[in-house]
């Protein structure tokens, strides 16, 4: 089944900031099948109670996305995931203990509780426990998972702030819940436990490497699963052409800059001296040319990179040319999101 009216629902969209009387009443407001964005520490995400059908089916059509496409469901920490999973495995409680609260989705086999909505039909279920303090204490107020994909129409740039949401989903959806700006900025690491050798679905911040040290097992990489993409469970964020701005995205090296004919207004995005030194070469030779530096480090890049191809849409840039990452474990979550801008 797919969903095909992505057509507004005629609301304008409440931005609350996150206090404690807020936060009691996005938690009602989600215990009584209404929808609510909010912060986490990856991106802003579009909520729905896990026991409420109707408002799932409105996180789709929300956002335009396809029903078949699995929502990732959210607890707070230390909730009681009886039902909602089958079965709290030595594996799975490992993960949990050594990453959670944090940016890692566990993908098991579900539980009686756990509707098919919110799966896309599949027996497996992706979970999580968000750190960000007010995700927590929405998820905690609320007191049943939350359904929860990034808060954006289908197949864009992924929000980390609430001006995001709102220019996005505003006419969409009741309340956007305003909070810290995200400091991993960039979706989870998914990890599928469903054989006997986990494996990473989707990059994120935590590594391959990070799972394989707690669990003493071999963990296979996003690289291996990719190449046998079928053979896995659909999750989120796994299309080839997804997180993408308007603008037409290049990632290049920083020889490349020299080559690349600049016909319209463009925007340069690097971190090293080399690239950005080619592209202020670029900038004085076409007015209608931009240069964003960013630090020279993954995680400072991952955290700044949605809000950068969003600023290029907001500058009306036509193209955006991103400095290349380095082919490293470190840069692998920042290398997928762009290979599926760019694509």
């Amino acid at each position: 089944m797919t969903t095909t009216d992505s057509s507004p629902q005629h609301v304008h969209a409440e931005l609350l900031c996150a206090n404690e009387a807020n936060i009691q009443h996005c938690a009602t407001a989600l215990r009584h099948g209404q929808l609510v964005a909010f912060p986490t520490e990856t991106v802003f995400g579009l909520g729905a109670a896990v026991t409420q059908l109707a408002a799932i089916q409105g996180i789709f059509k929300a956002k335009g996305r396809p029903s078949e496409h699995p929502l990732i469901a959210h607890v707070a920490p230390g909730a009681a995931l009886t039902g909602w999973v089958a079965e709290v495995t030595p594996t799975m409680q490992k993960l949990i203990d050594a990453f959670w609260p944090g940016p890692l989705t566990l993908v098991v086999p579900k539980g009686e509780r756990m509707p098919l909505e919110v799966t896309g039909g599949q027996n497996s279920v992706g979970i999580r426990c968000p750190s960000h303090t007010v995700a927590i204490a929405l998820l905690k107020a609320t007191g049943v998972p939350v359904a929860a994909p990034s808060a954006n129409r289908f197949g864009k740039v992924s929000p980390t702030r609430a001006s995001h949401v709102l220019a996005e989903l505003g006419d969409r959806i009741p309340f956007i819940l305003d909070g810290e700006v995200p400091e991993v900025g960039i979706e989870s690491t998914i990890v599928s436990l469903l054989n006997d050798q986990p494996a990473v679905l989707r990059p994120g911040a935590i590594t391959a490497a990070q799972i394989e040290a707690v669990l003493g097992v071999p963990v296979k990489t996003h690289g291996e699963v990719s190449k046998t993409p079928n053979a896995n469970p659909r999750v989120s964020g796994a299309l080839e052409k997804h997180y993408s701005p308007d603008a037409k995205v290049w990632v290049l090296e920083a020889s490349e800059l020299e080559a690349l004919p600049v016909q319209y207004k463009t925007l340069c995005v690097g971190w090293t001296d080399g690239f950005l030194a080619q592209a202020d070469a670029l900038r004085e030779l076409h007015a209608d040319v931009l240069v964003e530096a960013l630090n020279n480090n993954a995680s400072d890049v991952a955290k700044a990179l949605y809000a950068t191809l969003r600023q290029a849409d907001q500058l009306a840039c036509k193209q955006v040319l991103f400095e290349k990452p380095e082919e490293t474990a470190q840069w692998e979550a920042v290398n997928d999101r762009l290979k599926r801008a760019s694509a």
